[in-house]
């Protein structure tokens, strides 16, 4: 049986306005268009779905039997229609955004802001935390937000990587620290001073375990944390100094401390984002992209670029 919506949609049609010409001008199609559905449609069915009454139609037993459930097919097929306009519009419709905590609290919130205040019917999901990484299903998302020197999830080919923001990392401290007054510091200027870190799988950790490495140094002790707000909140105990992105440190002058630049090596923090290849993002993400730029590797080239 090949039985189509707009035959069964014609034959509601018809037997509301109660004639072929009428539910030709409904639906927008010609007579023998009309005539032609209901024709197939009878043939499927095997026995007469109308009969003609007095310059009318009328349906038969068979045919009444069928409005109830086309009328519900109507409404069904009416809201598929209303939901695939909204999303098309984004009226409607999700964004998944997977990110390291960093990234999700100091560098993101003022893009989905101006994205939420364009596109105000967009759900948004944010999973922030390299723990979330773990059994991550990039299908899942639209986009994954990560720092450069982290280990990352395998990211299959047919996603691309686009290098996104970029910080120059500086030293922290309170403005009594016997070095706050130096106008900038060496990596050999806090070796023998306490340092408070973040976690070993921190971005920023590593570009400093690299710089000092390279300087042959090894901080006489650490202190390592979590999170970006408790290197702030040690510091600010005098427990050590601390590293940051320079746009972490000037979002956060409730901190009450003092930054200054490391002069003996540049240390710059690189983030970037995975997204699938253009044939398979969502309308969102690429509304999204569009407000924040786009310029992309391939996971492979990217994979590469890093062994490199």
């Amino acid at each position: 049986m090949t039985i189509d919506a707009e035959q069964l949609l014609t034959l509601l049609a018809v037997a509301e306005t109660g004639s072929v010409s009428e539910a030709a001008l409904r639906l927008g199609r010609g007579q023998p268009a009309i005539s032609e559905r209901l024709h197939k449609l009878t043939r499927e069915i095997g026995e007469p779905l109308y009969v003609r009454e007095g310059g009318g139609i009328q349906l038969t037993p068979v045919g009444q039997a069928l409005i109830s459930d086309i009328r519900q097919l109507r409404a069904k097929l009416q809201d598929i229609e209303n939901l695939l306009m909204r999303q098309k519009s984004l009226q409607a419709g999700e964004l998944r955004i997977a990110s390291t905590s960093l990234i999700a609290n100091y560098l993101l919130p003022q893009y989905l802001q101006s994205f939420q205040s364009q596109n105000p019917g967009i759900n948004l999901y944010i999973k922030s935390g390299v723990t979330y990484w773990e059994g991550i299903n990039l299908s899942e998302l639209d986009v994954f937000f990560f720092e450069g020197e982290m280990d990352i999830p395998h990211l299959p080919d047919s996603y691309e990587i686009q290098p996104w923001l970029t910080g120059e990392i500086v030293a922290v401290m309170p403005k009594t620290h016997p070095l706050a007054s130096l106008p900038a510091l060496n990596l050999e200027d806090v070796q023998s001073l306490p340092v408070v870190w973040r976690e070993p799988s921190s971005g920023v950790r590593r570009i400093l375990e690299k710089a000092f490495r390279k300087s042959d140094i090894l901080p006489a002790h650490f202190i390592e944390v979590a999170d970006v707000e408790s290197v702030g909140a040690m510091v600010k105990a005098g427990l050590g100094i601390g590293f940051m992105t320079r746009t972490v440190f000037e979002q956060r002058p409730d901190w009450g401390l003092i930054s200054q630049p490391i002069t003996s090596s540049q240390l710059i923090w690189q983030s970037y984002m995975a997204i699938p290849n253009p044939a398979r993002r969502s309308r969102a993400l690429s509304v999204f992209l569009d407000l924040m730029g786009s310029s992309t590797l391939s996971a492979r080239d990217f994979s590469e670029a890093r062994q490199g």
